[in-house]
């Protein structure tokens, strides 16, 4: 027995030995070529994660308006689940409308020149579309049925609602609210939702025009018996062609570009970069933490201003009154212009951005004392007034595909559970659309090689662009969501048809079912619900200015923001064609600008630089990619 376990224990050691030797052979030859392992998880093999300087930002798509009456600002639009539009004073979900891009149309001369921007109005709590009836002179909502992509977003809002129904508290009212549900019918085709023109109007703000019957939404009094033979006269919705100012609305918007706002570390002391952070009562506190709290929307306000507001607490903006005095504020309580900031390149020597207060002679936040208070100074005082703003979702993403219910995770394979998704680092490599996939568990890099196998593996600074096994070109398909292509095979990637445990593959052209499409999701702090999760969207890296950083096009359409807008506000939007926006409204697209523009009195998208942008450094976009202006 004892000359048993020895010769037991003398193969053991005989075995450590030539791993040994493996895993230091495989180690050396790291240094050359793009190397393969199957031994995904060996810490000797991981790579620390990529640096990004071609960021994309997360941009929040399509983007949400308030609509408010010219002729009062304490009167907005707002609707109801059952389809009803009215005006109220509140300023909630139920006035949130979606302005989603449909394809233009030309006017009645045929000029290619003149073609108008044409928007689908949405209501964002109930999914329906803005509709009117030109014999009653009712606006009402309708809704729209759609495919709906099988993403991860939709996953966890069924998720969501399976849990708020084992509550009985929730489920109690889950049931009175059936009782009440809409029971009117659905629209099946696309093409049915009601499109809207955006006209200047001489009133200020704008005229909501409906393209069908070629009227503008208007304030009115309405005459109503109140069931006790008295008539009594109510302000409500409905069409006119008067162009009066009852029928100009000025638009607010309220989405924007998410990032943190951290500190830039100081070259003369050791603390670490701290994130500006919110608190469940607004105030405002310096932390190491990157989580929901420490994340702010950049609102565009027009002119190249913009509105900082918390993203966990949509009431509370940055605001500095004329003393200097920095705090959080709720939106439209604060005296005009305190709320509204410029984002410009730090001076020479600093590495950040400024951040400028417009009403309050441009004084800049800062931070002062220990305890990271925030304040402002007059003049630039180094570090303690540079912040360094990035993309809320720190370029991780999961990718799942597009038309089927799978995720990539664990590696290599495929799963329907998406809480097993992996997440990818998405490192874009230069103008054309190449990318790499950089897994971050296991430290390593999506490959393929021409059998059709994908593999993590190593990369090299030495490694030749050409050759290299680890490059994707990213491309947008035609019906939504992306593919990657291998640049040194043609290789698309994909999965197998397996039943069980299918696994990534490549293959050399589109399948039947397009298992070669994916989405790509970016992984967004915690502390948030799947409601806001669908409306966030990768976009293109551009500055606006006169050079345009990384003019990356993946669907014809260039983010770019004016100078001056003739509209209060700016935003970024998604670039989907109109069925894409309908179809999946929050998948993620390729984000353009919806620029705000007096061009034939109406609202347009503007893909080109204007000649006035020339020099005004606060103009440029997306925040993120500050290291590049």
């Amino acid at each position: 027995m004892r000359d048993f376990l020895s010769k037991a224990s003398s193969n053991m050691s005989d075995l450590k030995m030539k791993a040994s030797n493996h895993s230091s052979r495989l180690s050396s030859s790291i240094g050359g070529r793009s190397t393969t392992t199957s031994n995904v998880s060996s810490d000797e093999l991981r790579q620390p994660m990529p640096e990004i300087t071609r960021p994309f930002p997360v941009v929040e798509q399509p983007p949400r308006c308030i609509l408010t009456s010219v002729s009062d600002n304490n009167i907005r639009l707002t609707s109801t689940k059952k389809g009803l539009v009215d005006i109220t004073s509140s300023r909630g979900d139920k006035e949130l409308f979606l302005l989603i891009p449909a394809v233009k149309t030309c006017n009645d001369e045929g000029d290619a020149k003149k073609k108008k921007d044409v928007y689908y109005l949405k209501s964002y709590k109930f999914n329906r579309y803005l509709t009117s009836d030109s014999e009653t002179g009712e606006v009402s909502t309708v809704k729209i049925s759609a495919e709906i992509n099988n993403n991860v977003q939709n996953n966890d809002e069924e998720e969501e609602e399976e849990e708020k129904k084992k509550d009985w508290v929730a489920a109690a009212k889950a049931k009175a609210e059936s009782a009440l549900a809409d029971n009117s019918p659905t629209k099946s085709e696309l093409g049915d939702a009601e499109q809207w023109l955006l006209m200047h109007s001489p009133h200020g703000g704008h005229f909501l025009v409906s393209v069908k019957n070629e009227l503008n939404i208007a304030t009115c009094s309405r005459t109503v018996n109140d069931g006790e033979g008295r008539r009594i006269t109510t302000n409500s919705v409905g069409l006119k062609g008067e162009n009066s100012v009852e029928e100009s609305w000025d638009v607010e918007f309220v989405s924007g570009e998410l990032c943190f706002m951290s500190s830039s570390p100081s070259t003369s002391s050791e603390e670490s970069t701290k994130q500006i952070r919110c608190d469940l009562v607004g105030n405002m506190t310096l932390t190491s933490d990157k989580r929901g709290w420490e994340v702010w929307r950049f609102v565009e306000m027009g002119g190249g201003k913009v509105r900082i507001v918390s993203w966990m607490h949509s009431q509370f903006c940055i605001a500095c009154n004329h003393e200097g005095k920095v705090s959080t504020i709720g939106i439209g309580k604060a005296e005009e212009g305190c709320d509204e900031w410029t984002v410009e390149k730090a001076p020479e020597g600093c590495t950040g951005v400024v951040i400028k207060s417009v009403a309050c002679a441009r004084r800049m936040l800062c931070r002062r004392g220990e305890g990271g208070g925030l304040s402002t100074m007059q003049e630039f005082e180094g570090d303690c007034g540079v912040w360094q703003l990035d993309a809320a979702h720190s370029q991780v993403y999961t990718l799942t595909s597009f038309h089927h219910m799978r995720s990539i995770g664990p590696f290599p394979y495929v799963t329907e559970n998406m809480k097993q998704s992996d997440q990818f680092v998405l490192q874009m490599i230069d103008e054309d659309g190449t990318v790499r996939l950089y897994h971050k568990s296991n430290g390593l890099y999506l490959g393929s090689n021409e059998d059709g196998d994908v593999e993590c593996i190593t990369v090299s600074d030495n490694d030749d662009n050409e050759s290299s096994t680890e490059l994707w070109t990213m491309e947008q398909a035609i019906d939504g969501g992306y593919t990657f292509r291998s640049k040194t095979h043609g290789g698309l990637l994909s999965f197998s048809n397996a039943e069980i445990n299918p696994k990534l593959c490549t293959v050399t052209a589109m399948t039947d079912d397009k298992r070669e499409v994916w989405s790509i999701n970016p992984l967004l702090p915690r502390a948030i619900s799947s409601g806001k999760i669908k409306t966030f969207a990768i976009g293109t890296s551009v500055a606006v200015g006169t050079t345009v950083a990384m003019p990356f096009l993946m669907a014809g359409m260039l983010a770019v923001v004016p100078a001056e807008a003739t509209l209060a506000a700016s935003v970024m939007a998604a670039g989907l064609t109109g069925a894409e926006a309908i179809a999946s409204v929050g998948a993620i697209g390729v984000t353009a600008a919806i620029v705000f523009r007096e061009d034939n009195d109406t609202i347009g998208i503007e893909s080109e630089h204007e000649e006035n942008d020339e020099g005004k450094d606060y103009t440029k976009r997306p925040l993120c990619a500050w290291r590049s202006w």
